[in-house]
């Protein structure tokens, strides 16, 4: 470009000089010289625009090619740090384990009010462990199960956790069987990062503020609470007492206490009230098998009721059941509550067999008498195995071998991620969240636990039509109501 502008410079000289030297005859005119200076500068514009953009495109290239360079240099720095940093790191250990040890924890009530129902979830965790380790434990690791009694006292169960953990530094994985001690112990175990697998279905427990680290092996009481009543309102015409009209009135007849009062929340009262049923009288009675239920019926009768809803377990639906059958209210009242209700341990209770017929409970597994699924097989297989009494198929034996079949896998799964040295209850709680759902013993229990939901959301609908081993479904697999607790917010 100073080429051209020099050249035209001594055109312009030239044409001066021609005046200065020239005849006034030859001489241009100033009007001849100006007129030629701006052809030149209109024919060399576009040559000097060419060469303009040459010169910035070829600056672009320039800056592009050396950002490109830039950008593959670093690439290839990262990849030589990542090489050596994956070189100088040793290899996961995720199988060949043997030798190692991985300690389950649980406590519960076997000298107190639950005894009858926690006995056989205490026995059926150390049979479903048994069978893992002889058959090689946990890619060859060997599962330690450690258990404390604590009588149904929650001071107890403070008492248990706090010992486990002053043991062993890397507590990971507990077990706990009742709602008192998981809302007790519910922000511990979300501080202290350990997983806690809980029959103990508490909302409060479970969706807690200060919770996050308890999951349930079955819906929470409102949502079980909630799926009968959409069953009930679907069903009233075909199930109603003899005489009830189309209202539904229902009377809540249960123990004081977490359990006891776990289906009754302001979620659950809004809920009820939307399907058009009426909650006429909310009654109590005595956690004990020798309670009087007299009062709380005939107070529900009096109320109205046509259905009864309990959430007790053992004696606890057996008192209602000798209530209704002394006080010849048969007839009456629909009769149900949360699948703890029906089990073998009621018929312990009751004064006639005949009068569980027709009690009816959300579900949230298989039971006894699904023989032909796989799962069941293997839960009797463990039980025959080990010479269990009549007494003892009961839900929790059943549930916690499906809960053990649960852990042995997330365990398996975490190490996956982490390795066995990295092995944590963080870890655990990281595939409980992430890798659902869970089907444990081909699906024994439905459980998912994704998208913030610590507990499952899926049941089934059974009536007692006969002793235990008709347990039998109304309604198979069905999604319940979300009635999670919002405290307000």
């Amino acid at each position: 470009m100073k080429k051209l502008t020099f050249t035209l410079l001594l055109i312009l000289i030239g044409a001066l000089l021609l005046v200065a030297c020239g005849t006034p005859a030859q001489a241009p005119s100033s009007q001849d010289i100006e007129q030629a200076a701006s052809e030149l500068a209109t024919q060399a514009a576009p040559v000097v625009d060419q060469a303009a953009t040459v010169v910035a495109e070829t600056a672009a290239s320039a800056a592009e090619a050396a950002q490109e360079a830039a950008a593959q240099a670093e690439a290839a720095a990262a990849a030589a740090a990542t090489a050596a940093a994956e070189a100088a790191a040793p290899a996961l250990r995720t199988d060949n384990l043997e030798g190692e040890t991985i300690t389950i924890y649980h406590f519960g009530d076997l000298s107190g009010p639950y005894a009858a129902i926690t006995s056989p979830l205490i026995n059926g965790m150390q049979d479903a462990v048994n069978s893992v380790n002889a058959n090689g434990g946990i890619r060859g690791a060997t599962i330690e199960v450690k258990f404390i009694d604590t009588g149904g006292s929650v001071d107890e169960s403070v008492s248990a956790y706090e010992r486990f953990t002053g043991e062993d530094a890397n507590t990971m994985l507990m077990f706990t069987y009742g709602s008192p001690e998981v809302e007790a112990l519910a922000s511990r175990f979300a501080e202290d990062k350990i997983v806690n697998l809980s029959a103990g279905l508490s909302a409060v427990g479970f969706y807690g503020p200060d919770s996050g680290y308890t999951f349930g092996l079955g819906p929470i009481y409102p949502d079980q609470f909630g799926l009968f009543l959409d069953w009930l309102t679907a069903n009233w015409a075909d199930v109603k007492p003899a005489g009830a009209g189309d209202e539904i009135k229902l009377a809540h007849i249960s123990w004081p206490g977490a359990f006891g009062q776990g289906a009754l929340t302001p979620e659950t009262r809004a809920y009820a009230a939307a399907l058009g049923v009426e909650i006429v009288t909310e009654e109590t009675y005595d956690l004990s098998p020798t309670a009087d239920t007299t009062t709380a019926l005939l107070t529900a009768q009096a109320a109205g009721a046509n259905v009864l809803w309990t959430n007790t377990l053992a004696f606890g639906p057996a008192a209602l059941m000798n209530g209704i059958g002394a006080l010849g209210l048969q007839d009456q009242f629909v009769v149900a509550g949360a699948n703890w209700g029906m089990d073998v341990a009621t018929f312990a209770f009751v004064q006639d067999p005949a009068l569980a017929a027709g009690f009816i409970a959300p579900f949230p597994s298989l039971w006894w008498n699904d023989a032909d699924h796989p799962g069941i097989q293997k839960i009797v297989e463990i039980f025959t195995a080990n010479s269990r009494t009549p007494g003892e198929q009961n839900a929790g034996y059943l549930i916690i071998n499906a809960g053990v079949d649960l852990a042995v896998s997330v365990i398996e799964m975490a190490i996956d991620e982490v390795g066995f040295d990295a092995l944590n209850g963080e870890a655990i709680y990281n595939v409980l969240t992430t890798k659902g759902p869970f089907e444990p013993l081909d699906g024994v229990l439905r459980l998912d636990y994704s998208d913030g939901s610590r507990s499952p959301h899926v049941a089934q609908i059974r009536q007692i039509q006969g002793g235990p081993a008709q347990f039998n479904v109304l309604q198979d697999w069905t999604e319940t109501p979300d009635l999670r607790p919002t405290f307000g917010n």
